[in-house]
């Protein structure tokens, strides 16, 4: 009889545990989410994962948000080995979410977003031994979920930053992308790499027609990522092909 009592407290504990950690990682990302408001609450939402993650250190969930905030930690700071500190915290972290749970598509999503930001900070050419297992990783996520919108862009700019002789396409990073708009019209990054692929064939007309959709979309799937980096970059490459 007390052997039974004492399991049923034991799983009672363990179940108000995960729904307190559950209510703290819901917080994290609130702020994580607001973080065009205050420029501290992506540090504050690092710190509440963090804290998670060293009293939980199987918490997947934890695990793979830490990696999606490293990874925007990394775009915040200025210096290069500022940004491969941040993205390599960031790998660290979603290579630990993919043991804990290899069907996970947000582990692999931010595990390979921050591998291709360590890519692109190195540049190209001295990150090519990355594109094997970058392309790996997009495989197992659309396996996982075929219309991870997430996935379809990396797998997009792949084809876009690649050279020619390497595997590089901008007609498939354009048909990617397409894909990706009729799965969430909202995806306002979507928009801004389409621009770019554009761009990269002369077309500006079209380039234009996408560029103007991301200052006037007013139901972004991500408010933040429109405000903080998308909306800029738009603006910028429409100044920028002014008259082309």
């Amino acid at each position: 009889m007390f052997k039974y009592v004492s399991s049923v407290l034991v799983i009672a504990v363990s179940f108000a545990v995960a729904q307190h950690s559950d209510s703290l990682i819901d917080k994290a990302m609130e702020l994580f989410d607001t973080r065009h408001l205050n420029a501290e609450n992506l540090t504050e939402s690092r710190d509440i994962l963090q804290s998670i993650v060293k009293s939980e250190p199987n918490n997947l969930r934890a695990n793979y948000e830490l990696s999606r905030v490293y990874y925007k930690l990394g775009d915040r700071v200025e210096t290069k080995d500022e940004k491969l500190e941040m993205y390599n915290k960031g790998k660290e972290y979603g290579k630990k979410a993919k043991k804990i749970d290899d069907n996970s598509a947000s582990a692999h999503f931010w595990y390979v977003v921050n591998v291709g930001r360590i890519g692109q900070t190195k540049g190209v050419l001295n990150s090519l031994f990355l594109v094997p297992e970058i392309k790996e990783e997009i495989k197992k996520i659309l396996k996982i979920d075929p219309e991870h919108t997430g996935a379809l862009d990396v797998k997009a700019m792949l084809y876009y930053e690649l050279p020619g002789l390497l595997g590089g396409n901008v007609n498939k990073t354009i048909e990617l992308l397409n894909k990706g708009i009729e799965i969430d019209s909202n995806y306002s990054l979507l928009y801004v790499d389409m621009a770019r692929s554009y761009i990269k064939k002369k077309d500006y007309e079209n380039a234009r027609w996408f560029l103007n959709k991301v200052p006037e979309m007013e139901n972004p799937t991500y408010d933040a990522d429109l405000i903080l980096n998308d909306k800029p970059e738009a603006l910028e490459l429409l100044e920028e092909i002014k008259g082309k």
